[in-house]
């Protein structure tokens, strides 16, 4: 466990609602590797707020990494809606590519 993501364990024990604290805790467990907890708290993350662009990217990106790409694919296609609807080309494109990444590893 890095120190990261221990502060942000430690700041969620005493705020277990505060979801900026569990973007934070999942953005260090996909740093560290730790794919299947970051996915479990960005499903959090959007269970709360199901339009944050930025926690779909990353989780996204996660089941990627965890070779779920079927399931990866179906939350960049979301991103990608949800960055058209608000306006971050970046992501959008950054989705993009990544869902097209996941299309043709399936071929």
């Amino acid at each position: 466990m890095s120190e990261r993501s221990a502060l942000f364990r430690k700041k969620l024990e005493g705020n277990p609602e505060n979801h900026l604290f569990r973007f934070s805790l999942s953005q260090a467990l996909f740093e560290e590797g730790s794919l299947a907890e970051c996915i479990d708290e960005l499903e959090n993350c959007l269970a709360a707020k199901p339009e944050w662009m930025i926690a779909s990217l990353l989780l996204g990106k996660a089941k990627k990494e965890a070779g779920r790409t079927e399931e990866a694919a179906v939350v960049f296609e979301e991103t990608v809606r949800m960055a058209r609807e608000q306006n971050h080309e970046g992501p959008e494109e950054e989705a993009r590519a990544l869902l097209t990444e996941c299309r043709e590893s399936k071929q």
